[in-house]
């Protein structure tokens, strides 16, 4: 007889595996690829050097012998690091590796002015808030804007093309902007003189779109990035604090608030006194009856004439004084030499010279090959930095807003523990949300909006 087989109804089955929550997948799969989780980090460093910029007290120079100079190090160069991401982003949003061809350029190029569009408009309504911040994102934008002429470009050309706007292209725009007078028109401004300029954006971002199109997840491209960033930034701020005292020893000469070599020491910061204790004996002062005063020492006072003792022909130019008559003698009095020279040489934070272009790009290249060579094994470690990168737009605008909050419109004064609090909330802020949602809210409306004004890709 045989022994009957238990009925397959009397098997006690396997519990199956609880499903996990939303929130403990987004965990577990933070940062794994497809995604580059060394990209984040960078960008979260980015972002908080850039608040770190805006909120601090930062002293001119880096002393490396002394620790509290160290914070410098953010000035300048969060954007720069900035810019440079943008351009990996990008060649990330195209194809990776691979570069598009024939009509698939078309609809990403559409997307990229979406979101190009989109990232302006944010930054717009930041600048209305009336901070003393100068804001990135409009120029972030415009910087997408350009980028669809480059989308479709081999690593070589890039590389060629980022490596001639780094190196002729600041003296260039200095010697056009010398050439054509007064050239200080709001598009001048955006474009050329302000503090971020389209000339080493565009070389930056270029490199950045370089770099994306190589394999980032390869170490070999991650040491080989490390290597050439450190050689750059080596290049670029050697040759700013070699060359660039004797590209600023006159005062008088461009580009003098930009330099590296110029110190925050050399002009006295006024201090504050009572009225009553301020001595004005042998100083003729102007009363404009406002409550101010401008004083002056009495060998070097000039008088104003006032309009009633010129007559209507004194306020004319003096003839020959203005127009091409006088364009010679302004070209010769501009010092073209030294303006082209300084534009090339400097390598100060927001100067846009050349050497600033290699030397904190550079730097850029170098933490964020550094990052690729560390950033996985530090995934969890470093993720509430990476959460802040994975949504950086939201970030910069939502430490914007807190500043505007705590200091309000045309403030200055900022409070000694503003930067910990703001670094802490963007910490927590950015980690619940990519934990518990997922997709930072500003990253998804721009995602939408550059959806729409592009065709479906067939």
């Amino acid at each position: 007889m045989t022994t009957p087989h238990p009925a397959a109804d009397s098997i006690t089955p396997s519990p199956a595996p609880a499903a996990d929550s939303p929130a403990l997948r987004r965990l577990r799969e933070f940062g794994r690829a497809p995604r580059i989780v060394a990209l984040d980090i960078a960008r979260g460093l980015a972002v908080l050097g850039m608040a770190a910029a805006h909120t601090v007290a930062l002293p001119g120079e880096i002393l490396w012998n002394d620790s509290s100079t160290w914070v410098e190090i953010v000035s300048g160069r969060s954007s720069i690091l900035f810019a440079v991401l943008a351009g990996v982003s990008i060649a990330i949003m195209t194809g990776r590796t691979r570069v598009p061809r024939g009509a698939e350029l078309g609809p990403l190029r559409l997307r990229l002015i979406g979101r190009g569009l989109v990232i302006f408009a944010i930054g717009l309504v930041l600048e209305l808030l009336g901070t003393n911040i100068a804001v990135i994102l409009t120029f972030y934008g415009a910087v997408y804007a350009v980028a669809i002429l480059f989308i479709g470009v081999r690593i070589r050309t890039l590389l060629i093309w980022a490596a001639g706007l780094a190196v002729v292209g600041p003296a260039l725009v200095a010697a056009i902007i010398a050439l054509s007078g007064s050239a200080d028109g709001s598009g001048i401004g955006f474009l050329l003189n302000g503090t971020y300029s389209i000339v080493p954006w565009t070389a930056l971002m270029l490199a950045g779109l370089a770099l994306g199109r190589l394999d980032l997840t390869r170490r070999r491209t991650a040491a080989l990035t490390l290597l050439v960033g450190i050689v750059l930034s080596a290049v670029g701020y050697t040759a700013g604090a070699l060359w660039g005292d004797a590209a600023y020893e006159d005062e008088s000469g461009p580009f003098l608030s930009s330099s590296s070599s110029s110190s925050s020491d050399d002009v006295p910061y006024p201090s504050v006194i009572p009225g009553d204790e301020a001595d004005l004996s042998g100083m003729l002062c102007e009363d404009y009856g406002d409550g101010y005063l401008s004083c002056y020492p009495e060998e070097e006072y000039v008088e104003f004439p006032s309009e009633e003792s010129l007559g209507d022909d004194e306020w004319l130019p003096e003839e020959g004084g203005n127009g091409w008559e006088s364009y010679p003698q302004s070209i010769a009095e501009s010092d073209m030499g030294g303006t082209v020279f300084a534009a090339f040489i400097s390598s100060g934070p927001h100067s846009g010279g050349s050497m600033e272009i290699l030397g904190s790009g550079g730097f850029a290249l170098a933490v964020i090959g550094l990052l690729l060579l560390t950033g996985q094994a530090l995934r969890y470690v470093l993720l509430p930095i990476a959460a802040i990168g994975s949504m950086p737009l939201t970030a910069y605008t939502a430490h914007v807003i807190a500043i505007w909050i705590v200091i309000g419109p045309s403030g200055w004064t900022q409070p000694a523990l503003l930067y910990p609090f703001l670094a802490a909330g963007l910490l927590v802020a950015c980690t619940a949300w990519a934990i518990f949602v997922g997709r930072g809210p500003l990253e998804r409306l721009t995602a939408r909006i550059s959806a729409r004004l592009s065709p479906a890709q067939r």
